[in-house]
């Protein structure tokens, strides 16, 4: 297949039929099946697993009929009940979640129609050019998956010779063709496929064919596109094992909301998911292990994940029917999560909203099944059942797991096994989700793993791309200064008065609050979102500094909305905002209207301004844009960006998202460096090996300073208790002893906090710190100065803030693709023994290293052209004035292109092929000079034949815009791998990469 001329369609049905009898599947012509050409079903197959399954009508066979006349009923219902409905309902009935009551029969009784104990005793029969009439319409299959006379998977194939045709034609076909004039033949449909012979791609009916995905393992390198690589797939994905695991296991069907009313979709799975469930289920059966981390990343499906795994554990006879404790960061999922499990066949999911709730569950009632609550009702829960067979799976297992209420829930069920599911790991100082939820014994602490690179790969989700709109302003710093002298001067101000109110005013807030600032952003933000991202149908997001911000940014951009057009907020509110805050105080109900509008592609709701609510854990993938005005740091940045990551094709024009971009007002730059090197950095925070001897010296800190109130009755009402203890701080020796004390047990307390060995001190230390701040110092008066002036203050910053002005960066200033997730762990900045990775070094420190590097290169009369040409361009960046915004983004790219040219000099210089490293002539720039400049030496390639045959591929689409349909820059990228692959060339690295790029633009 890879040499592409020699195979045809037909040859590509016959290897996918060898491969699949070599995994059970028995090849049966499709003229020598027992059925009619308007049948779905093989009912005479049918009809035999019915006796042979189900004892009950092996007794009497003339019950089969009775079965068959409900399978029958089921596939005409589809006429009036939709595709995706009777595909619900015929998969329970293969599951065996259907029952029947017999004539003569005293109860009702499951229906077996497939044996998933053993798939192998199962009738797997494969057909290819399968033809199916119902009255006029006629269609034919290219291949044909029957089990038990069920027509489970359809696939199409089509001729690798066509650079016109592809899987995405045949994905087409199944879903715009044969779904909608045949549905009845796609009603017991488990997954379809299509292949060209170069990938196969699958999916579920009614899926858009734009969001099928491939089948492959993560431990895996992506596969070149070529027949092996697809019947590997084939392999992997349609052996009987995994099918019927598919579809008893794996299949979903979910509602999706919406103001118009919402529409019900089938969901399959990821081979990631399968692939962590499976390891879920392992590490639960391991008695010597008690927990496992699961890192997928952002957008690939964990809620998902966690809803298939619920399913396969409650398969599992011999854990003797578990608790599945699933703790989400947030209920509003909950009624989503309800209908996903019920339609894998788990529906009695309990919800615990409150702690008494938790504590009945998992307490009196000792409840097995799924239950559903957030990690704050565990708080002080103490010991809640010590059961081994309670399996917790804790989706975002980065954020509020690892401190206190992590160690709560853990003494809450102590022998339990705890599984952690995060898209954004953190290791820091003290937090660890490796610690927390990682075993030591897993391959780099992750029981599974799909990385950001491999799921940007595979379609899973989509790059992100950051534009750069930096802020730049003027503040006329000798006028501020004589007008903020006359204010201190006018209120009589002394210096450390003056002093406290300009540090006030010059905070970060101030600046950004400005009205010119917010107007011109607002304007921007706009003015931007018409141009390039409405014409899509794709909204926005707007995060913004707090919320005041919210307020100030609503008010802007609402006055600039024309019809059609509509923002709102959404934001944590309180009982002392403003009134003018009112319509953004929302129960959860409301709330979650509000993201339905904002999910409906026909709703006028284009922007949702907020401040931390939604920058995680929202689903949304028609947001398009997150116009990003707030700094942010590490795992939450990374979790705000990828907001914009999922796949979503428009409704109503096809047009397809092809990435999900970022707008930045904040210069992130390196903070997103820092969010995606997320690694394992070996930190640990752990106490020491003494905690006890620790515990017990901050027991004598706290009862040191509890003896100052020996006597002072501690259940008298609290003013009576704070004004008795203040009685023995009369004089400042007694308040300065008592501070000194208190201090030292402070800080013995936040060292071994939230460890609950300190719990028996706690309640004194509680009482302790109350005395301690009712005598510390005050600034009421200082927040009362600002209360006074600070509006005024604040004014005059504003007044003499000008030429502000939003610089574009260009579109794609930075592009986070796979490709640059991967560079940027690999940029070697700091030493790879580093503690931090996300505490880089300076831009001077970085420049003194690299030059440190290059200077050992230098030595000698003749060094190398390359090492000269690094060295420039490093002397060029110590040159670089870096005065604004844009150029400090600009002057970090540089850095980065010269740090990532020097570790690959150096790597080939090791390798002995430093003569191999070039640089592209810019006056040239054709596919000719391309293949010179970065073909291997002495490869028996006629570079005009090559460029010949680039040209013949690319030159059918020229001008249709490809560029812009995923399929089409898909098809591209392979087509032009196997061009090099079949003439000796390698299909990855710089080759490709300059080709490539050089079609795009010019093709």
């Amino acid at each position: 297949m890879a040499g592409g001329g020699d195979i045809n369609e037909a040859a590509v049905q016959a290897a996918l039929v060898d491969r699949l009898s070599r995994f059970g599947w028995r090849f049966v012509p499709s003229g020598e099946l027992e059925r009619q050409l308007d049948d779905v079903m093989v009912e005479s197959e049918v009809t035999a697993v019915l006796l042979r399954l189900n004892p009950v009508i092996a007794e009497r066979p003339e019950r089969a009929q009775d079965v068959l006349t409900r399978l029958r009923a089921v596939l005409l219902a589809v006429a009036n009940d939709g595709l995706v409905a009777t595909n619900e309902e015929m998969t329970a009935w293969l599951c065996g979640r259907r029952t029947m009551r017999f004539v003569d029969a005293d109860e009702y009784v499951p229906v077996a129609l497939v044996d998933f104990n053993d798939p192998s005793a199962n009738e797997l029969v494969v057909s290819t050019e399968v033809t199916y009439r119902p009255g006029l319409e006629e269609r034919r299959y290219d291949l044909v998956l029957w089990v038990n006379g069920f027509p489970v998977v359809v696939g199409e194939t089509k001729t690798p010779d066509s650079t016109s045709k592809s899987w995405f034609n045949g994905a087409k076909d199944i879903h715009g063709a044969y779904e909608r004039k045949t549905p009845a033949f796609f009603v017991p449909n488990v997954l379809s496929f299509a292949t060209e012979g170069k990938e196969l791609l699958y999916g579920a009916v009614r899926q858009p064919p734009e969001t099928w995905l491939p089948w492959s393992r993560t431990t895996e390198l992506p596969p070149l596109p070529g027949l092996s690589s697809v019947l590997h797939s084939v392999g992997l994905l349609l052996s009987p094992q995994m099918l019927l695991e598919i579809l008893r296991t794996y299949t979903l069907f979910s509602r999706r909301s919406s103001a118009a009313g919402g529409t019900e979709v089938k969901i399959i799975p990821r081979y990631p998911q399968v692939e962590a469930v499976e390891a879920i289920v392992a590490r639960v059966r391991d008695p010597q292990r008690r927990q496992g981390l699961v890192w997928h990343h952002q957008g690939s499906g964990k809620t998902l994940l966690m809803a298939f795994a619920a399913a396969k554990l409650r398969q599992q006879g011999d854990l003797d029917a578990p608790t599945i404790l699933m703790v989400l960061d947030r209920l509003e999922l909950i009624e989503q999560l309800r209908s996903e499990f019920t339609s894998v066949g788990i529906p009695a999911m309990k919800v615990a909203e409150t702690k008494e709730q938790l504590r009945r569950l998992l307490g009196e009632d000792d409840a097995r099944g799924v239950i559903v609550t957030t990690i704050f009702r565990f708080a002080g829960a103490g010991l809640l059942n010590d059961r081994r067979n309670i399996v917790v799976m804790v989706d975002e297992a980065h954020r509020t797991q690892e401190g206190r209420l992590g160690l709560d829930m853990r003494e809450a069920l102590p022998n339990a096994k705890f599984i952690g599911l995060t898209g954004t790991p953190i290791s820091t100082e003290d937090r660890n989700t490796w610690a927390t939820f990682g075993d030591p014994d897993d391959p780099d602490g992750v029981l599974n793993h799909y990385s950001v690179e491999r799921s940007i790969a595979d379609g899973a989700t989509l790059p992100i791309h950051v534009e750069t709109r930096l802020v730049d302003f003027h503040i006329d710093a000798p006028a501020l200064d004589e007008a903020f002298a006359e204010l201190a001067a006018g209120e009589g101000l002394d210096e450390r008065e003056a002093g406290l109110l300009a540090k006030r005013a010059s905070r970060v807030d101030q600046v950004i609050k400005s009205p010119a600032r917010v107007a011109a952003v607002c304007a921007d933000i706009v003015s931007h979102y018409r141009a390039k991202i409405a014409p899509v149908g794709l909204k926005a997001q707007i995060v913004v500094f707090d919320r005041e911000c919210c307020a100030l940014y609503h008010e802007a951009i609402t006055a600039l909305l024309g019809p059609g057009e509509e923002a709102t907020v959404v934001m944590t509110t309180a009982k002392d905002d403003p009134e003018t805050w009112a319509a953004w105080d929302r129960d959860r109900e409301a709330e979650n209207r509000v993201r339905e509008r904002f999910l409906d592609a026909d709703d006028p709701l284009k922007f949702v301004i907020v401040t931390a609510k939604l920058l995680t854990g929202f689903d949304a993938p028609i947001e398009g844009v997150l116009y990003l005005d707030k700094p942010l740091r590490a795992h939450t940045l990374f979790q705000a960006v990828c907001r914009t990551n999922r796949r979503w094709t428009n409704p109503a024009t096809g047009q397809e998202k092809r990435y999900g971009l970022v707008v930045d007002y904040v210069g992130m730059g390196t903070e997103l460096a820092r969010a995606v090197a997320v690694a394992d950095t070996g930190q640990r925070k752990a106490l020491p090996a003494d905690v006890a001897e620790l515990v017990d010296v901050l027991g004598g800190y706290v009862a040191t300073a509890m003896a100052r109130f020996t006597g002072i009755d501690r259940q008298a009402n609290g003013f009576e208790q704070l004004y008795a203890a203040q009685e023995r701080l009369a004089d400042r020796a007694a308040r300065d002893g008592f501070a000194e004390e208190f201090l030292r047990a402070q800080g013995l307390f936040e060292f071994l906090w939230p460890d609950t060995a300190i719990r028996p001190y706690e309640a004194d230390y509680q009482w302790l710190a109350r005395i301690y701040r009712s005598v510390a110092p005050t600034d009421a008066a200082d927040r009362l100065l600002w209360h006074r002036l600070g509006a005024k203050t604040a004014e005059l910053i504003h007044e003499h803030l000008s030429d502000i002005t939003i610089v574009s960066g260009g579109l794609e200033s930075v592009a986070v693709d796979a490709e640059v997730f991967e560079a940027l762990r690999q940029m070697q900045l700091w030493p790879k023994d580093a503690l931090e990775p996300t505490n880089p070094p300076t831009i001077d420190e970085a420049l003194d290293r690299l030059e440190t590097r290059l200077q050992a290169k230098l030595i000698g009369p003749n060094p190398h052209p390359v090492w000269r040409s690094l060295s420039e361009r490093l002397e060029e960046l110590r040159r670089a004035k870096v005065d604004s915004a844009a150029a400090s983004v600009e002057f970090l790219k540089r850095l980065l292109e010269v740090a990532r040219d020097v570790v690959t000099a150096e790597r080939a210089d090791e390798e002995g092929r430093l003569d191999e490293i070039k640089i592209v002539d810019p006056d040239r720039g054709a596919l000719t000079q391309i293949l010179e400049e970065y073909g291997p030496p002495g490869t028996p390639v006629v570079v005009e034949n090559v460029v010949e045959q680039i040209d013949k591929i690319v030159r059918p689409v020229k001008g249709t815009g490809w560029q812009t349909s995923q399929p089409g820059d898909r098809e591209v990228r392979v087509q032009l791998r196997l061009v090099l692959k079949n003439n000796g060339l390698l299909p990855q690295g710089d080759l490709f990469d300059r080709a490539y790029a050089y079609i795009a633009e010019h093709y």
